[in-house]
């Protein structure tokens, strides 16, 4: 999983700028513009997936025995009260602020739309409804507004381009965009993609409407519009800035080679996938001095009872686990709320890993506990005295007789 939230905001606008950036280069002067649709739609799922996707193998020090029981994790994060990062504590409310303010005024515009909605007729399957002293043009949802001034040669040639908006539903596309840029207004690439949605949703209408009206008269009444404001920006203008690639697309002959490139974007998504899943993995390995480590992580353990080598009496294996009293939870929960990241470690931007290891005696006792490999500034001697606090556990068990266990609890210091 992600290792923090802006870790996740830079994979996603890495993978997002991917995907935008191959449509830029190869699918925005196609006519395949349904693809496109589902393509674009597709990309910015897709960037908000990849980066939850993960493989990793747990980084294990090389004094690690195989079979040694081996705990989860315990995160360890910076005192965001110290010095110097009091600011840092303040960008996740800046952030949920500014996403606040966009989601309201996404709020108040649809309802503004959805209002004048309601004023409409049904017509055909749709809804139609005449802006007075208006010669404006848009769609939302299943609904056209048309401008009185329009001439009813001009409203018949951009009804038929804004009934294939109302039918495909296109509106709900511009409104999963501009929640997505509400939430994620920090990454530059959901502008671009929104964008770029906008355009191929009139690529598409002109394609269709194109097949009942003529070419000529079409692309007069689309070059007459473009002088016109633009209207509501969660509906669909018949005008836009984009009107003289518009007609450019009307004219353009379809590309043979477009069903090589839809295949394309599938290759980018598994790229994306394993670069980022296996980025934990790959760092996790280099931290690998001794290559008896890694056969640890491949061994299969087929015993439920091992012994210890070279310590008398230590189990490596058990037939009943040792449990801290209120569970491993619990246990995790009190390590993280008595260790401290220590000042040496903060001031000099250290972070990593620590492995503690320790024994549970027939008492349930934590004995012989040690950092056998760690990261210096103060870091292993913290998790060690943390360690050596700790209250009894249930001891562990062979036989039904309690016996002593070794074991292994990673403890990562991450500054936020």
């Amino acid at each position: 999983m992600i290792n923090s939230i802006p870790n996740y905001l830079f994979e996603s606008s890495i993978a997002l700028g991917v995907f935008s950036l191959f449509y830029l280069i190869a699918l925005q002067r196609e006519k395949s513009f349904k693809f496109n649709r589902f393509y674009l739609l597709g990309s910015v799922g897709l960037s908000l997936i990849i980066p939850l996707i993960s493989f990793s193998f747990e980084s294990l020090p090389s004094s690690f025995v195989a079979g040694t029981i081996f705990l989860d994790p315990v995160a360890m994060g910076a005192n965001s009260t110290s010095q110097g990062l009091n600011f840092l504590s303040y960008l996740p409310w800046i952030y949920i602020s500014a996403s606040t303010i966009l989601l309201a005024k996404l709020i108040g515009r649809t309802t503004t739309l959805l209002l004048n909605r309601h004023q409409s007729q049904k017509k055909d399957q749709l809804r139609l409804r005449i802006v007075t002293d208006s010669a404006e043009a848009y769609t939302f949802l299943d609904t056209v507004f048309l401008g009185s001034q329009l001439s009813t040669d001009e409203q018949n040639v951009i009804l038929s381009h804004e009934k294939v908006h109302a039918k495909e539903w296109h509106s709900l596309d511009i409104l999963f965009f501009e929640l997505i840029t509400a939430l994620l207004w920090i990454n530059p690439f959901v502008y671009i993609i929104k964008k770029l949605a906008r355009i191929n949703h009139e690529y598409l209408a002109d394609a269709q409407a194109i097949q009942n009206a003529n070419r000529e008269s079409y692309i007069q009444t689309l070059a007459a519009h473009t002088i016109r404001s633009q209207g509501y920006e969660l509906a669909h203008t018949f005008h836009t800035s984009s009107t003289l690639n518009r007609i450019k697309m009307i004219n353009q002959q379809n590309n043979q080679t477009m069903k090589i490139k839809q295949i394309i974007p599938f290759v980018l998504a598994l790229g994306l996938v394993l670069t980022f899943g296996c980025e934990d993995a790959v760092e996790q390995l280099s931290e690998m001095n001794d290559p008896e480590a890694a056969k640890a992580i491949a061994q299969v353990q087929t015993s439920t009872v091992k012994k210890a080598e070279g310590l008398e009496g230590v189990y490596d294996q058990v037939e009943v686990l040792p449990d801290p009293s209120g569970g491993m939870t619990e246990f995790y929960q009190w390590v993280a709320e008595h260790m401290e990241y220590p000042t040496q470690a903060r001031k000099e931007g250290i972070e990593g890993k620590v492995f503690i290891q320790f024994i549970v005696d027939e008492t349930g006792q934590l004995t012989e506990v040690k950092s056998i490999k760690g990261i210096g500034a103060g870091c292993d001697a913290e998790a060690v005295r943390v360690m050596k606090s700790a209250a009894k556990w249930a001891p562990g068990q062979v036989d039904g007789k309690p016996v002593k266990v070794r074991m292994i609890l990673p403890v990562t210091f991450k500054l936020s």
